[in-house]
């Protein structure tokens, strides 16, 4: 309790060869507690590295009761006076998880081994992957167009390509989950192209199809 009553932290996830901080905002915006974010994960970070072999703590789930709450999120990050407390500096991964059928369904990929190269294997071919840093956040590039998967729904990287995109001219498109699509057009604007893929189809590829999961377009019975 002295090491997180100064958080908003209400968990961890130990999930393969990753640890995940966990917040859970429900239906408010969250609001980050300063230098207590940044004291909680050197902690996380030191217990992940202590006891379960792991180098680094650098990703965090943000649970949210619907996708308003990612957006509100990312606005009032953009409010912030100080930027090195701003929520993708304490850590620079920060996955949107919304407390639905939908969320369920992301949670389950994020949780399989080597979560994030599955992913991008699976929707990019070889010939257009990118590795390694570069002025703009982006996973694959084809004719000139730099592709950014948001199929893991991680807020930081979204924030870091908007931030790239003032200083540049470079064209862009993200690829994202239908139910993502409003979302990311409301915080990118017109200016990144988007494109779909459904999560049946991303499930299908990485093995995981299960009938327990049925279309994501179906109304959730009461």
């Amino acid at each position: 309790m002295n090491k997180t009553i100064f958080t908003r932290l209400t968990g961890a996830l130990f999930a393969r060869e990753t640890c995940w901080a966990v917040y859970n905002t429900r239906g408010a915006v969250m609001k980050w507690s300063g230098m207590g974010e940044f004291k909680t994960a050197q902690h996380l970070a030191e217990l992940a590295r202590m006891n379960a072999g792991l180098p680094r703590a650098d990703h965090a789930l943000l649970l949210g009761e619907c996708m308003d709450i990612a957006l509100r999120t990312m606005e009032e990050s953009d409010k912030s006076r100080r930027m090195e407390l701003r929520f993708d500096r304490i850590y620079p991964h920060i996955h949107f998880i919304p407390l639905d059928r939908q969320g369920i369904r992301l949670l389950r990929i994020l949780t399989l081994p080597n979560w994030n190269e599955q992913v991008l294997s699976a929707v990019f071919p070889s010939e257009w992957r990118v590795v390694g840093p570069g002025i703009i956040e982006r996973d694959a590039q084809r004719d000139g167009t730099f592709i950014l998967s948001h199929l893991d729904g991680d807020l930081a990287r979204l924030l870091r390509l908007r931030q790239a995109l003032e200083h540049s001219e470079a064209r862009c498109e993200v690829l994202c989950f239908p139910w993502q699509t409003a979302f990311v057009r409301d915080y990118l604007g017109s200016r990144v192209g988007l494109r779909e893929v459904t999560v049946d189809a991303l499930e299908d590829a990485l093995g995981l199809t299960d009938p327990e999961y049925s279309d994501p377009q179906e109304e959730v019975p009461p």
